[in-house]
């Protein structure tokens, strides 16, 4: 069991205002590679409480036309970014790829702010709640200064300065900016359509009405009707977060993932590979 630590130990060794790339590093490739994924995805729906977000993403049709390379942008450019850190020669050159993007779209400062604290804190309550063990402090604290390093490099302003300041301006936006629209409702089918073709495909007709409960399940309970999903009954919550937690307690007693083994993607619109630059473009 001492050696499912051992990382751990070598963070808290570390100083998150100086070392936070290679903490981020340490979580997402060894530690917690899974979980920050899946809790980074959790984000792509949490971004559509905004109206005027689900908006720009149903006006730039990514999701309703190629919703699969959509996502998978989504994910790469997360996993490039904090690769080797945003200050990086690769990490700078994934943020100019980045806005480059976000160019020829009208997205507000306080649009990018949200996005930014939404898939910053995702994955952080995500791993809090179902990995196999909780964030430190500092990691918590690297995860957030690696953040506002990204969204300095992308030129969005006001960023909050510590992990308190991350959560209370998201329930700031909850408070006052989250509402019910079409539109919400139409870009979450779009991301959930996505997710059901992952299964093989006679397995899709079943998967289809079940992907939406078991995502609807893990999300907080306040977020559904805002994206115009159906709660899930609360047994059916109860038994999908149960086996999120028993996993991440399966998890802890196994050993840690081996230096020589990182984690890397293998995205599905990506089979041969890929650069930065394939990213938001027609394949």
């Amino acid at each position: 069991m001492s050696r499912r630590y051992q990382r751990l130990r070598q963070i808290q060794t570390l100083d998150p205002g100086a070392d936070h790339a290679e903490i981020c590093r340490l979580i997402t490739r060894y530690e917690f590679p899974w979980d920050y994924r899946v809790g980074f995805e959790m984000s792509v729906m949490t971004d559509l409480l905004v109206p005027s977000i689900s908006q720009v993403l149903a006006d730039s049709k990514g999701f309703s036309d190629d919703g699969q390379k959509r996502f998978d942008d989504t994910m790469l450019f997360e996993y490039e970014i904090k690769r080797s850190g945003a200050d990086s020669e690769h990490g700078r050159e994934a943020v100019r790829a980045l806005n480059k993007i976000h160019r020829p779209f009208e997205i507000t400062n306080e649009q990018f702010l949200f996005v930014l604290v939404s898939q910053t804190l995702s994955p952080i309550d995500w791993i809090n709640t179902y990995g196999w063990r909780r964030l430190s402090e500092p990691e918590i604290a690297a995860l957030v200064l690696a953040a506002r390093r990204q969204g300095e490099l992308m030129g969005i302003q006001d960023i909050p300065a510590d992990y308190a300041g991350f959560h209370a301006l998201r329930e700031k936006f909850y408070a006052d900016q989250i509402e019910f629209a079409p539109v919400n409702r139409e870009v979450s089918h779009h991301v959930l359509n996505v997710i059901v073709r992952w299964a093989p495909k006679l397995a899709q007709p079943l998967m289809a009405p079940l992907v939406p409960i078991a995502i609807v399940a893990l999300l907080d309970p306040r977020l559904p009707p805002v994206l115009g999903l159906t709660p899930a009954p609360r047994w059916i919550a109860s038994v999908v977060r149960l086996g999120m937690r028993l996993r991440g307690r399966l998890l802890r007693l196994l050993p840690p993932r081996k230096d020589s083994r990182p984690y890397r993607p293998r995205p599905r619109s990506y089979p041969r590979g890929y650069t930065v630059h394939d990213f938001g473009h027609d394949h």
